[in-house]
């Protein structure tokens, strides 16, 4: 059973990832839109299906987002009936109930221009964009608490995959990668998504694989660098018509911080052995 619920949570968590990507690019594309006025249906056969190309990624986020909840319902039951660790409860409870306000502002975008006329506007974008980064971060959290905290060589290993993950922020940050737009935005997005888990995980890991005299300034240099991940998205999402050179700044300052963080972390990380099994059954 702990071997399955430690893959229900991974699992779940990569579909949620998916899910966020597959989202970006059907906003990206105007797919969102594509089913108007019959929301939470859509325009093809009996409303449950797509009836284009358009409405098909729309559909398909709408498919996933399903199965996702689903797999969120089976997660809470077994953390409340099986984990032990309050933390892990609590961060895929917090998920489940942050998942209806995802799911209404999602909604409400969708249907801009027919049941919520102002429903595209920058506002209530971002709105979902955060709810949805909350969720995952959420998740990861507590899949991450779920596994023993791993050897020193793997947080310094995860911490320069996140110099390395930077990198490629800024490239499309600053460069046209591919000449189809919403793929630059995808792609842009998987990385700094996958940067955002990687500060979540040496979040947790911290508690054991850092010497607690420096632990807080671990940490916080560790959260402002989330913090400044997530501005760096919502910039790029461009909903406000601010200038490029916030963004480009704040990318910068990216940088910056996860680089002091690759100091810091030759200077306090202690050895904590190997993966161990679970956290608490």
């Amino acid at each position: 059973m702990t071997r399955r619920f430690r893959t229900l949570a991974g699992v779940t968590t990569a579909l949620t990832f998916v899910l966020i990507l597959l989202g970006l690019h059907t906003g990206s594309t105007g797919g969102g839109l594509s089913c108007g006025t019959r929301w939470p249906l859509c325009n093809g056969w009996m409303g449950l299906f797509p009836a284009n190309w358009a409405s098909f990624f729309e559909w398909f986020h709408r498919f996933v987002a399903m199965v996702v909840g689903f797999l969120l319902l089976g997660w809470l039951y077994g953390v409340w009936r099986w984990q032990d660790d309050r933390r892990i409860r609590y961060a895929v409870t917090a998920a489940i109930a942050i998942l209806p306000v995802q799911i209404v502002l999602g909604g409400i975008t969708t249907t801009a221009g027919g049941m919520f006329p102002r429903g595209f506007n920058p506002a209530i974008m971002i709105a979902h964009f955060t709810t949805a980064t909350l969720i995952f971060a959420l998740l990861v959290y507590a899949t991450v608490r779920m596994f023993d905290t791993p050897g020193t060589h793997v947080v310094r290993t995860v911490v320069g995959l996140g110099g390395g993950l930077v990198a490629l922020v800024a490239v499309f940050e600053f460069l046209a990668v591919f000449d189809h737009p919403p793929t630059n935005q995808v792609v842009y997005y998987a990385v700094s998504f996958t940067l955002l888990a990687a500060f979540v995980a040496l979040l947790v890991w911290s508690e054991d694989a850092v010497e607690p005299a420096n632990l807080l300034r671990f940490r916080a240099v560790t959260a402002v660098a989330a913090a400044l991940l997530y501005v760096a998205m919502v910039l790029s999402r461009q909903k406000w018509g601010l200038p490029d050179l916030y963004g480009d700044a704040t990318t910068v300052l990216l940088a910056a911080a996860v680089a002091g963080l690759a100091v810091l972390t030759n200077r306090v990380i202690v050895d904590t052995g190997g993966f161990g099994a679970q956290r608490a059954d």
